[in-house]
Formats: structure tokens, C-alpha cells, sequence
């Protein structure tokens, strides 16, 4: 490729070994609500068309929150990024009870995940009852559950 190339709000760009390219985004880093955001630059909203955003999501739920914490220390410990539960708990400050109570919940049925996700669970699904024992089998977590 010798020359750039628009994409979408970007462009290509070739690398200077020739064999590679870089793809370059316009962006801005802004605080909302406590949290760090990327903010695309180049369309009237700053995002693109098909962008999600805090306001369009809503509120996260402590579910959610919790779905995703207990994914994200999962990789963590299945990449080799932390060597146990005591590391885990240690890096992200935290008791080690509440990781190995968090990171059960990186088994649950896929089904109850997207329930979760999409708000469209049973009245009674919360947090402390999806932070009780449940079985592994998924079948079971969806009978016990109500899915």
C-alpha cells in the first residue's frame, strides 16, 4: 500500500519497514462519571454512528460489574498474569474470600449471562443469591436458577 487510506473515522498508513501498516485513529480521553473513556474525534457526537455509549447502556448493574470482574480475573489467572487466588486478591486489593466467591461466577450458564446482561433474568436473581453455592452443571444452575 503506497498511499493512505480512509476508514471509517481513521486511516492506513504504511509502516516504515514497508511491510507493515499503522491505523490511526483520531480520539480524545475524557473523565466521565469517575471513569476514563476513549471519545473517537471526526464525527459531530465525537462517536461513531454505531457507538455505544454510558447513556444509551444506562447504569451498570452490581451484577454486571460483578460478570465482568469475575471474567476479567479468570484471564488473569489463566494467562499467568497472577499465580493464585492470594496473588490475585493482593493485586487488586481486595479479600481473598470475596475473589474465590466473585470468580465462581465466571461458570455460570451462558444463558444466565446473557439474562444477566440483558436484564432479563428472574425478579428474584441478585448478586448475594448468584454469590451463594450453585452447581457446575449448567442444566442445574438454570433449573435452580428459574431459567
Amino acid at each position: 500500500m503506497s498511499h493512505r487510506e480512509e476508514i471509517g473515522l481513521g486511516r492506513v498508513v504504511p509502516g516504515k519497514d514497508g511491510q507493515t501498516v499503522d491505523i490511526r485513529v483520531p480520539m480524545e480521553f475524557k473523565t466521565r462519571s469517575g471513569r476514563k473513556e476513549i471519545i473517537s474525534v471526526g464525527s459531530p457526537s465525537g462517536l461513531p454512528p454505531d457507538a455505544a455509549t454510558t447513556a444509551d447502556v444506562g447504569p451498570r448493574s452490581p451484577l454486571v460489574v460483578a460478570l465482568a470482574r469475575a471474567y476479567r480475573w479468570q484471564r488473569m489467572l489463566d494467562d499467568g498474569h497472577v499465580k493464585s487466588l492470594d496473588d490475585l486478591a493482593a493485586q487488586v486489593g481486595v479479600d481473598r474470600s470475596y475473589v474465590g466467591r466473585t470468580l465462581r461466577l465466571a461458570a455460570l450458564a451462558p444463558s444466565i449471562v446473557e439474562a444477566v446482561v440483558a436484564v432479563d433474568g428472574p425478579e428474584d436473581l441478585s448478586l448475594d443469591r448468584l454469590k451463594r453455592p450453585f452447581p457446575s452443571e449448567w442444566d442445574r444452575q438454570r433449573a435452580i436458577m428459574g431459567f
